[in-house]
């Protein structure tokens, strides 16, 4: 099998980025219309009572789910209607991040980490507006409101959280410790014989858990900070590692 040359790949990615592709406008974009829209459902709650609260921790599930499904089912695996997606995941993000190169290394690679700037736009108007008005019609405005919040402000926290797991390992921020944690679990997820198999969830690992596709490897113990908690072991690496091998 041929070998994958990491920094060829790189040199041909960024050779093809647009001169005109600004990666400080890509990201604040994102986060100026997701915050604004955010900010917009949140001014349109009156009076919430104490139940509908639970339309955030539901919100959480549902994103934490729709994430998993979507990353293992487009972007690992070739379909007719995400094949778009499976290209600039497997074919380009994998390809430019390998479980032994992982971090960015200028502000134009933000543009193989982040989504397209259009994706929020998207994912509000055909996720979040249409969540809003039926979990507005079945329970109430309010609960509305603020679980289609909820699911915007997961997407968000999965843009950042991806773009923290690509910063290099000793920077500050990868070093608190549930950061460190999903950037291992990312880190194990980019290694090519796993990637299609484990790991899905960047922020939150419920989902993976689960559905027994956890995979954990201790960190280094000359990189493990003092009183640091690891993942717990939830699926054997032999079992992802056949599972692999077998796919």
């Amino acid at each position: 099998m041929p070998t994958h040359d990491t920094d060829a790949f790189r040199s041909r990615y960024r050779a093809d980025i647009s001169p005109r592709y600004n990666a400080w406008l890509h990201g604040g974009f994102v986060f100026a219309y997701g915050i604004a829209v955010l900010a917009g459902l949140i001014t349109r709650i009156d009076a919430i009572r104490g139940w509908e609260w639970l339309a955030i921790p539901a919100g959480l599930v549902v994103f934490n789910f729709g994430e998993y499904a979507v990353h293992r089912g487009f972007g690992h695996h070739k379909t007719w209607l995400g094949g778009l997606f499976y290209r600039r995941h497997t074919g380009d993000h994998h390809s430019f991040f390998v479980e032994t190169r992982m971090t960015f290394e200028q502000a134009r690679d933000w543009r193989v980490i982040f989504f397209p700037a259009w994706l929020i736009v998207l994912f509000s108007i055909g996720i979040a507006a249409p969540a809003y008005l039926v979990v507005g019609h079945v329970v109430g405005m309010d609960a509305g409101a603020l679980f289609a919040a909820t699911l915007l402000a997961g997407y968000l926290t999965y843009e950042i959280f991806h773009a923290i797991e690509h910063l290099p390992p000793d920077h500050g921020v990868t070093r608190l410790p549930w950061l460190r944690q999903m950037t291992q679990l990312h880190r194990l997820h980019h290694r090519r014989g796993l990637m299609r198999d484990c790991n899905f969830n960047l922020v939150f690992p419920l989902t993976d858990w689960l559905l027994g596709t956890l995979y954990w490897e201790p960190i280094d113990a000359s990189a493990r900070m003092p009183g640091q908690i690891g993942v717990p072991d939830l699926v054997r690496p032999e079992t992802v590692e056949g599972r692999a091998e077998s796919s």
